[in-house]
């Protein structure tokens, strides 16, 4: 499975100590043991990445790990830019300009440069966004949005594994992706301890 992790529920899915992790668990439980992969990209993200340090360090073990996809931030802020001009976004925004940094069309990107099907996001306007069809090409499946617990069995599922994400391949970027040997999970677990 691939998904995107917005920024505003990294604490939910690494921080144990988190009152929201009870329902983000299974997705960090699926990275680690299972065959989850983290999807990100673009400038606005890795900017993002920048100002929440401690789980930036978690990402990095898992990107060493192979768990982890960077897309290319030129596709990713291409494609970005051409969302916050889209209808759509003056529908949702209605306030705001194009150019407002409020507006998460790089969600919408992430999602359409990977195919990724699972997003974890709290923003009640990002998921608007990202259900908007016009915003993706023809016979794109939405991704689903993972908010708690109960969806684990419906969206952890092999069936959401989209080509970039497939076990023991290398995705068109180079990155090669494994479920994680124990001698790793233990190395993240240490870090995931110290949040």
């Amino acid at each position: 499975m691939c998904l995107v992790i917005d920024t505003n529920t990294f604490s939910s899915v690494f921080n144990r100590n988190s009152s929201e992790h009870y329902h983000y668990e299974p997705v960090l439980d699926w990275i680690q043991h299972g065959k989850g992969v983290i999807i990100y990209g673009g400038t606005k993200y890795k900017k993002e990445l920048k100002t929440a340090n401690e789980y930036r360090k978690i990402l990095t073990e898992f990107k060493k790990k192979g768990k982890v996809i960077e897309l290319p931030t030129e596709k990713v802020d291409k494609y970005e830019d051409y969302v916050k001009k889209h209808d759509c976004v003056k529908k949702i925004y209605p306030n705001l300009k194009p150019d407002d940094p409020n507006i998460d069309a790089r969600l919408v990107a992430i999602i359409k440069e990977s195919r990724c099907r699972i997003i974890c996001t709290k923003d009640i306007k990002a998921k608007k966004l990202i259900r908007e069809k016009p915003l993706y090409p023809n016979s794109f499946k939405i991704p689903e949005i993972y908010s708690n617990k109960s969806q684990e069995k419906l969206l952890l599922h092999d069936k959401n594994i989209v080509k970039i994400c497939q076990k023991n391949k290398k995705d068109k970027y180079g990155n090669k992706r494994e479920k994680l040997n124990k001698k790793d999970r233990d190395a993240i677990d240490r870090d995931l301890s110290k949040l």
